[in-house]
């Protein structure tokens, strides 16, 4: 019974205050509430005003051989007066950074002063030009710098590549750029032999490939160039069959070796583009007079030396050939 009146009497009161908010008089009222306050703000905004702002600092036409040694800022404060309208733009976005160029001629170590005359010019051109500034905090900027030392190091590409089956590089692997300039302390920069890439690991590659890869990082060391492009050159490989004439090394003029048989048969991988391209100084199989005047053998095991880098997993048959020695 208790929880009927409570309803009851809260429907009671509901339906008052709804009848009092859609009469005529207070709807005229809100109406005329609201629109005093947009003229109010309007007119408000209309005025001059100031207002405070933080903006950031992005510099820039440093010198990659120049080292900073303090912390200059990294953001001013500017106290600013503008009509209110115009306030709000400053108000109501994101900060564009306020470009300060560096860029001038850096003697071997000292300071760098932006001064206040330099600075103020620079956020005039950043500012609206109908904005006034009143105070910037800090009033000058001081650069501690020095020069650091410079050395050209070749770029080591660090990698693991993977190639999908029967595929093979048809070529090395080319970095551009394969050197890198780079500048930071004597003592660091000696130590440094080569400047490494950043890990790259491809599986199943069944093509040519292209990377943008960057650099490792090194502190207090910049560089020249942040990556470099890694150009992967893939193909299918298929195997291919030659006779080799055997030759020798090393022998004394007045001598002669005669082998039995006088070429082998080679098997060799090589990739489709280049099957049938073979010099004949690619693959040499040989017999070395200084191992045969030691030997008290008739037989000797062939060697095989590979000159090219398009050709791999060479089988040679026969593996070892009989020879004699005659004299000339």
């Amino acid at each position: 019974m208790a929880d009927n009146n409570g309803i009851k009497f809260l429907q009671y009161y509901s339906q008052k205050l709804k009848s009092f908010f859609l009469s005529k008089d207070i709807l005229s009222f809100l109406l005329f509430l609201v629109l005093s306050s947009a003229f109010w703000f309007v007119h408000a905004l209309g005025k001059e005003r100031e207002t405070h702002i933080t903006v950031p600092i992005r510099y820039t036409g440093m010198p990659l051989n120049i080292a900073v040694t303090n912390s200059p800022p990294t953001e001013i404060s500017l106290n600013i007066k503008d009509q209110g309208i115009r306030l709000l733009d400053y108000a109501n976005k994101q900060m564009a950074p306020l470009v300060i160029d560096v860029n001038k001629v850096f003697a071997r170590k000292g300071v760098f002063l932006i001064t206040s005359d330099q600075l103020n010019s620079t956020i005039r051109g950043y500012l609206k030009p109908t904005t006034t500034v009143l105070a910037v905090r800090p009033d000058s900027i001081y650069i501690r710098y020095e020069k650091l030392c410079t050395k050209t190091l070749p770029i080591n590409f660090s990698s693991k590549i993977g190639l999908a089956h029967q595929y093979m590089l048809s070529d090395r692997i080319v970095l551009e750029p394969n050197k890198v300039t780079v500048f930071g302390p004597k003592k660091t920069l000696d130590s440094l032999k080569y400047i490494s890439t950043e890990f790259l690991e491809e599986k199943n590659l069944n093509d040519t490939a292209y990377f943008q890869v960057k650099l490792k990082p090194i502190k207090h060391v910049h560089f020249s160039v942040k990556k470099t492009k890694v150009s992967v050159f893939v193909e299918p490989f298929t195997e291919r069959k030659v006779q080799i004439s055997i030759v020798t090394l090393n022998c004394p003029d007045n001598l002669s070796i005669r082998t039995f048989p006088a070429f082998v048969n080679a098997t060799y991988t090589v990739g489709l583009s280049r099957f049938n391209i073979l010099s004949p100084s690619d693959i040499q199989v040989y017999l070395d007079y200084n191992e045969l005047k030691l030997s008290k053998q008739t037989k000797q095991a062939l060697k095989i030396k590979n000159n090219t880098s398009h050709i791999s997993n060479i089988r040679i048959v026969p593996q070892e050939v009989e020879f004699i020695l005659e004299q000339k």
